[in-house]
């Protein structure tokens, strides 16, 4: 595999470097912010060779390209020749967020822990043989060996709001060793001693947010916490921060923001953040980790199955980071996390329906891709077995799962924990290991497993390599096809004159260059959509409007000329890509008068564009038409 070359073409197909607002990666994934998702060619990603699957998630462009994801990010660097902020993702996006609040949520999620999720488990691997050193008396504890090599494991945990403040900083559009510096006076020795102080006094007493404090600040009672390997309360204060370094940023003379900018942002920002966002943030924290642990504990079994069997349904919709940030949280408070055994048998379930694919298929490509999937999953990446042998054939793809709920729920019974963070799959059996010994959680863990892979290999070798072919495929669509109507009559998209599109002023319509079709001279700005259909492009500018529809035409709603370059102004778009539209629906609302005083002529271009697909357009009225009126009757082979 050329990853250099793949990585050229990745960046070429997102729009090219200038599109690019922010690039990391995680285990498996390349994830782009981009300034406009639309100048992105989906369909071209997903053909390319080495790429899995395309995710849009959480404002995120994701590629999912496997255990050799670091070969292309790399190779997209070499050519993207980004800044800092943008390999770092403090560049914010121009285009409009998309989803809805919990998707956003999830990408700013997924943005500030996959930078440090691989030095967790580096950490947590240190840690995690040290249990097994000890448990097994090959190692004291009060040795120097072990002195310095649980340094090495617990200072990532102990100083994790100095990490998680460089990465939520950047994040939130703010230097990183902003975010390293107020994270340090987080857990700045003499603030962690003055939280534990003694004679201390209560604010808010009675109440869930009742704090101590034996310190104040210009008078203020300052209630201090300890904030050793706490998650929370650092990224939501540098989400407050990131306000002052943007304010003083724009606001302070050039001359002066070399000293001022960081003074006055630490400041403000520290002071904020150890008074009053700390605090509440912690008590939210904590609030969030209990009421986790309470369902859990309502029914181990049921919880266990339920998420070991849905786990890889949410790894693939990028919808798993919802749940991450609870592994660390509960280790930092309670010593051990009770979610993360719950899912994994779902790495054990799909190693064996890999296997069990790869003894049973005659086709030696497939053969030869379960076994590398196989061979990704025993390190705990799944996403090539995932998307490479179980979507495409469903039966084995639900018996996996099913085998992940099983193990799930024998984990759940048995009381499983992970005590620290480390390797996933089977690696990482260490990290589930009680510090104490080995106990019935760590032996209920082990036969989650092998029951999850033996259930899931069982199940792929009686089902054997049963997916549908292409050539059955290509005839269902080609009989979904058939009962398609093969002539589509088009309605006016907006009040107005309709003229033949030859009369237009400008070229590139009126010679038909893009396609035939008719423009109409508006009276109001309300563009209708004149036929159902997809929208494949939603220029944030306002100003066209690509739809495709199921029966293989497509056309463009082109509001004005050279109206691009309004920038949007006079412009309200009602659509994003990707949105299905019925005839009727309101698309964009412009400003006619304001776009002609601008000097711009603001007649609507509708246009079949050209494809294969297409066979005649015909015109049906000239002169005054009304929305819904029939106007162009397309017919397609």
């Amino acid at each position: 595999m050329d990853f250099d070359k793949l990585g050229q073409e990745i960046l070429t197909n997102v729009g090219g470097p200038e599109n690019v607002a922010g690039v990391t990666h995680c285990v498996t994934r390349v994830r782009f912010t981009l300034k406009d998702q639309s100048k992105a060619n989906d369909a071209a990603i997903e053909n390319l060779a080495g790429v899995l699957q395309l995710v849009k998630q959480g404002g995120q462009y994701q590629v999912v390209i496997g255990p050799s994801v670091e070969k292309v990010y790399n190779a997209v660097l070499k050519y993207g020749k980004f800044s800092d902020d943008v390999t770092g993702g403090s560049q914010e996006s121009t285009a409009k967020p998309e989803g809805n609040w919990f998707n956003r949520a999830l990408g700013l999620v997924s943005g500030i822990f996959a930078p440090i999720l691989g030095l967790l488990c580096g950490a947590g691997m240190i840690a995690a043989c040290l249990s097994v050193l000890t448990v097994t008396h090959l190692m004291s504890d009060k040795s120097g060996t072990y002195l310095i090599l649980n340094a090495l494991a617990q200072s990532v945990f102990y100083f994790f709001p100095v990490i998680i403040g460089w990465s939520a900083a950047k994040k939130f559009g703010m230097p990183g060793t902003y975010g390293m510096v107020i994270g340090g006076a987080m857990i700045y020795p003499d603030i962690v001693a003055a939280a534990s102080a003694s004679h201390m006094k209560t604010i808010f007493a009675g109440t869930i947010f009742a704090l101590k404090y034996k310190y104040t600040f210009l008078g203020l009672p300052v209630a201090l916490q300890s904030y050793a390997s706490s998650v929370v309360p650092a990224i939501v204060v540098m989400w407050i921060g990131s306000y002052f370094y943007k304010y003083f940023k724009k606001h302070i003379p050039d001359l002066l923001k070399t000293v001022f900018v960081p003074f006055l942002t630490i400041l403000f920002a520290g002071v904020v953040g150890l008074l009053i966002v700390g605090p509440v943030a912690m008590i939210l924290q904590n609030m969030l980790s209990d009421t986790v642990l309470w369902l859990i504990s309502v029914s181990k079994g049921i919880t266990g199955f339920l998420l070991g069997a849905f786990w890889s349904i949410l790894v693939m919709f990028g919808l798993h980071w919802a749940v991450i940030p609870f592994f660390a949280i509960d280790v930092a408070k309670y010593g051990y996390d009770v979610i993360n055994p719950l899912i994994f048998s779902g790495a054990m379930a799909v190693l064996g329906s890999a296997i069990g694919v790869a003894i049973k298929t005659k086709d030696a490509d497939t053969r030869s891709m379960s076994i590398a999937a196989a061979i990704s999953s025993f390190f705990g990446v799944s996403e090539p077995a995932l998307y490479g042998v179980l979507v495409p054939r469903k039966w084995i793809m639900i018996t996996s799962f099913a085998g992940a709920g099983i193990g799930g729920a024998i984990a759940g019974f048995g009381g499983a924990k992970l005590y620290s963070f480390g390797a996933n799959g089977i690696l990482g059996l260490p990290c589930f290991i009680n510090p104490k010994g080995i106990d019935g959680g760590f032996i209920s863990l082990c036969l989650s497993g092998v029951a999850a892979f033996l259930f899931a290999l069982i199940s792929a070798l009686i089902i054997g390599d049963k997916k549908e072919s292409t050539g059955a495929i290509e005839a269902k669509a080609e009989e979904k096809q058939k009962k398609l109507p093969k002539e589509l009559t088009f309605t006016a998209p907006v009040n107005g004159k309709a003229i033949d599109l030859t009369e237009v002023k400008d070229e590139v319509f009126s010679k038909l260059t893009l396609g035939d079709g008719i423009a109409i001279e508006p009276a109001d700005g309300k563009v209708y959509a004149p036929f159902d259909g997809i929208v494949r492009v939603a220029y944030p500018t306002g100003h066209a409007v690509g739809i495709a529809t199921e029966n293989g035409a497509e056309y463009l709603l082109h509001l004005g000329i050279d109206t691009v370059e309004l920038k949007g102004q006079y412009f309200k778009s009602h659509v994003e890509q990707g949105m299905k539209v019925k005839q009727g629906d309101l698309l964009v609302e412009y400003d006619v008068d304001k776009v002609k005083a601008a000097g711009y002529d603001p007649t609507l271009m509708l246009i079949i564009t050209k494809n294969d697909a297409l066979d005649t357009v015909t015109p049906l009225k000239q002169g005054e038409v009304k929305v819904g009126d029939q106007i162009l009757d397309v017919k397609v082979k």
